[in-house]
């Protein structure tokens, strides 16, 4: 990365902590400012996992790319939800020591999709001003996807109760 055109300017780098070996996390968090995202409705962040794996769609960008799902079509499983409950207490573990310790800001998904304007200029305070350089540019905002998770999961009362754990 550090080789890339774009590391020689300011930009945004997406890091999903999960992909990047534990080992090698302090190298890649400790060097630059980030902006941490994190999910309020961690049920529906497992659901919408799980059914993105059964869909193979991360992200819609048309109204018509929805990904369809059948009523009661789709199982987690107990070594899913304890994977993701692993990377779960591992995002706040990261934050506390490299995000808290650092004032860096954390962004609420669900604000940032019901206001992204908003949360945005929330940020000029921070960090945001060295990336306004150039013409204003614009990029193509993904779109939320609109499934009602609980009537797809044939083991949604289940997965409620592993929540309650």
């Amino acid at each position: 990365i550090e080789t890339a055109p774009f590391s020689n300017q300011p930009h945004i780098l997406k890091i999903l902590v999960h992909y990047v070996p534990e080992s090698r996390l302090g190298f890649v968090l400790n060097d630059m400012p980030k902006i941490w995202l994190y999910r309020g409705d961690t049920v529906r962040q497992f659901l919408s996992h799980v059914a993105r794996l059964h869909t193979k769609i991360n992200h819609v960008y048309e109204s018509d790319g929805q990904p369809k799902l059948d009523d009661n079509s789709v199982i987690a499983t107990r070594n899913q939800f304890d994977n993701f409950m692993y990377r779960h207490q591992l995002f706040w573990k990261l934050w506390k020591a490299y995000g808290f310790l650092k004032n860096e800001p954390l962004i609420k998904f669900e604000d940032f999709t019901n206001n992204p304007i908003e949360v945005v200029e929330g940020l000029q305070e921070w960090y945001w001003k060295q990336f306004q350089f150039g013409p204003p540019k614009t990029f193509p905002m993904p779109q939320k996807i609109e499934m009602d998770y609980t009537s797809k999961f044939a083991n949604y009362e289940e997965i409620l109760e592993w929540f309650d754990e």
